[in-house]
């Protein structure tokens, strides 16, 4: 049997979990091209429970030419109740 959202089974040692979407846009990025706007991607890491290293997740797309994207790819991530899970986001 397996626990449901809300439920923790400790005989089992199901964690509860559920799938997050996370979106990302940013705004008054700093220009840092030459000749035009900047071309943002966001590199999604998370990082290792045991062994604290940082793996990449995913990437957005790059968007041509702007300092305020809105990037369409979504991040679809496991989120587990009552657990410390940290990401970061390198644009």
């Amino acid at each position: 049997m397996m626990a449901s959202i809300g439920e923790f089974d400790p005989l089992n040692n199901i964690v509860p979990a559920t799938k997050i979407e996370v979106t990302v846009s940013c705004r008054d990025l700093l220009d840092v091209d030459t000749f035009s706007k900047s071309d943002p991607v966001v590199v999604l890491y998370v990082q290792g429970i045991g062994t604290k290293e940082w793996r990449e997740f995913g990437r957005t797309e790059m968007i041509d030419n702007t300092l305020n994207p809105n990037f369409v790819r979504k991040f679809f991530l496991d989120f587990f109740f009552e657990e410390k899970q940290n990401l970061r986001f390198d644009v």
